[in-house]
């Protein structure tokens, strides 16, 4: 029974959380009250870091739908921001 979901933790680490991160610096970036330079700047200095911490995450996740629903989440809430700015 040894990692059984390695294969879900790793599809979400690949497919899941570089998008999440993604919309994550997007909603950071559309939140902040800055021109649209800054926030452009902004979003493209924290999309990297996003991303590597999204996919350790995903990596660390117990399993695999621990890993997709996290992402999800993230996703969520940023598309929620995004929408609403």
């Amino acid at each position: 029974m040894a990692h059984v979901h390695g294969a879900g933790r790793i599809s979400a680490a690949v497919a899941g959380a570089p998008g999440a991160a993604v919309l994550a610096s997007l909603a950071l970036a559309a939140a902040l009250p800055v021109t649209g330079d800054v926030r452009l700047l902004v979003a493209i200095l924290a999309v990297l870091p996003a991303a590597a911490t999204a996919v350790c995450l995903a990596l660390l996740a117990r399993s695999g739908v621990r890993a997709w629903v996290g992402s999800a989440l993230v996703a969520a809430v940023s598309a929620a921001v995004l929408v609403l700015t």
